[in-house]
């Protein structure tokens, strides 16, 4: 699997410099460019997909005195990147998962960021911040090296036409290891039932 190094020193490369680096901490001007845009991307590149390998459900808790508009708040777990469903049903399919994400304050006056809806209890499938590359796709990977070409290229180089081209590579590497990471589940709700359904008595096949 690629290292954060191998990372950098792909989009490096995808710049058309030369140059190599040993560490993303050492101190080198393409280090330091890789540096200040890496979790940039990182975070970016995680939020465009629902990828598998950085997929979690969590059973969120309720949190007390949510705003009148709603019936219930829950803390978001703080790796939260992205949330993607609610209860195995796509936001806004349903009104019972109708949401808001919002910012609110603890109990030490800090910001934390909250989900507003009229569910409960509430189990959510969001994106997580995965840091680790030994966890990540190989697509997911490939798309990382362009877009942090795309990033660091006129810092390195100071081609606006390579980071278009570079823009460009990017967008159609991501577009294609979403399409293949979708491509890997079999449905994103196998057991809602349409209420039509349900009241026929309708029993779903789940595979074992």
């Amino acid at each position: 699997m690629a290292s954060i190094t191998d990372i950098c020193n792909a989009a490096i490369s995808h710049c058309g410099t030369r140059s190599k680096i040993s560490a993303i901490d050492e101190g080198s001007t393409e280090a330091n460019a890789c540096l200040t845009h890496f979790a940039l991307v990182r975070d970016a590149t995680l939020r465009a997909f629902d990828w598998n390998f950085a997929r979690l459900t969590a059973q969120l808790g309720e949190l007390a005195n949510p705003p009148a508009r709603w019936r219930h708040k829950y803390a978001l777990p703080t790796d939260c990147l992205r949330l993607r469903r609610l209860n195995d049903v796509l936001l806004l399919a349903l009104p019972e998962t109708f949401c808001e994400v919002a910012a609110d304050r603890d109990s030490t006056g800090a910001f934390v960021t909250v989900l507003l809806t009229q569910a409960a209890p509430v189990a959510a499938i969001y994106t997580a911040r995965v840091a680790d590359p030994l966890r990540w796709d190989a697509g997911f990977v490939d798309a990382m090296t362009w877009a942090l070409a795309a990033r660091i290229c006129f810092e390195l180089t100071g081609r606006d036409d390579r980071v278009r081209t570079l823009t460009q590579l990017w967008q159609a590497t991501l577009q294609n290891a979403g399409a293949e990471m979708a491509n890997e589940g079999s449905g994103f709700n196998r057991l809602y039932l349409p209420s039509s359904l349900q009241a026929r008595g309708f029993v779903p096949e789940v595979a074992v």
